[in-house]
C-alpha cells in the first residue's frame, strides 16, 4: 500500500498540460513537415477505401441481388477499423488548424484547432463514397466484359438471346474466374485487365439489325 501511494503522489506532481503544450511547441517548429503529413493520412486511408474494405459496400449489394457486386474473403474487424481510421486521420488532420491558431490567433488556446476535426470526419465519409464508388465501376467494367463474351457465344451459335439465360451465365462465369484469381492471390490484377481490356467481342445481333 505505501508504494501505491508513494506512486500515486509522483504522478500527482506532474503537469500533463504543461507536457502537451512543450510537446505542441515544438511540433509547431517542425510544422512545415507536419503541415503536408495528413495528405498521406488521406491518401491511405482512400488505399483502405478503395482495395481493402470495399467488401463491406459489396456485401450489400450482393444482398440486394447486384451480379457484379462480388465479394471476396474479408475480416471482421475492418468495419470497426472503417470508423477508427477515419477518426484518428480526422485528427491528425487537425494539425494545420493548429498551426493557423498558434501562428495567426495566439489569443485562443492551441487546442481550437481541433474544432475542424469534424469537417475532415465528413471529408472522410465522402472519401469513403468516393473510393467504394471507383470501386465498383471497376467490378462493373469488368462484368461488362464477361457479359459481353456471354453474348458473343450466343450469336456465333445462331441462338436467339434470352437475357436471362445470358445474365446466369455471365454471372457464373465471372463468379468462378474472380474465385480462380483470389485463390492465386491475384483477384486485383485481374479484374483490372477485364476492366481495362480493348478485346470487347463485337455485337454480332446488333450489327444484322
Amino acid at each position: 500500500m505505501p508504494l501505491f501511494f508513494y506512486i500515486y503522489a509522483r504522478m500527482q506532481t506532474f503537469d500533463y498540460m504543461q507536457i502537451l503544450d512543450t510537446v505542441i511547441t515544438q511540433l509547431h517548429e517542425t510544422m512545415d513537415f507536419w503541415f503536408w503529413v495528413p495528405l498521406v493520412f488521406w491518401f491511405w486511408l482512400y488505399r483502405w477505401f478503395f482495395r481493402v474494405s470495399y467488401p463491406l459496400y459489396f456485401k450489400k449489394l450482393a444482398n440486394k441481388r447486384v451480379k457484379w457486386a462480388y465479394v471476396p474473403k474479408w475480416k471482421f474487424y475492418w468495419k470497426p477499423l472503417d470508423t477508427f481510421f477515419t477518426l484518428i486521420f480526422s485528427i491528425a488532420s487537425a494539425m494545420p488548424a493548429i498551426w493557423a491558431v498558434m501562428k495567426w490567433l495566439p489569443i485562443y488556446p492551441w487546442f481550437y484547432g481541433f474544432a475542424v476535426s469534424p469537417l475532415f470526419i465528413l471529408f472522410g465519409l465522402l472519401l469513403r463514397r468516393i473510393a467504394r464508388g471507383k470501386t465498383a465501376k471497376l467490378f462493373q467494367a469488368a462484368y461488362f466484359l464477361e457479359y459481353r463474351k456471354a453474348c458473343y457465344e450466343c450469336d456465333v451459335k445462331g441462338a436467339l438471346r434470352n437475357e436471362s439465360d445470358i445474365q446466369n451465365r455471365t454471372f457464373w462465369s465471372f463468379t468462378k474466374k474472380l474465385k480462380n484469381a483470389e485463390a492465386h492471390g491475384r483477384l486485383w490484377k485481374y479484374v483490372n485487365a477485364m476492366a481495362k481490356s480493348k478485346k470487347i467481342p463485337r455485337d454480332i445481333y446488333a450489327e444484322i439489325n
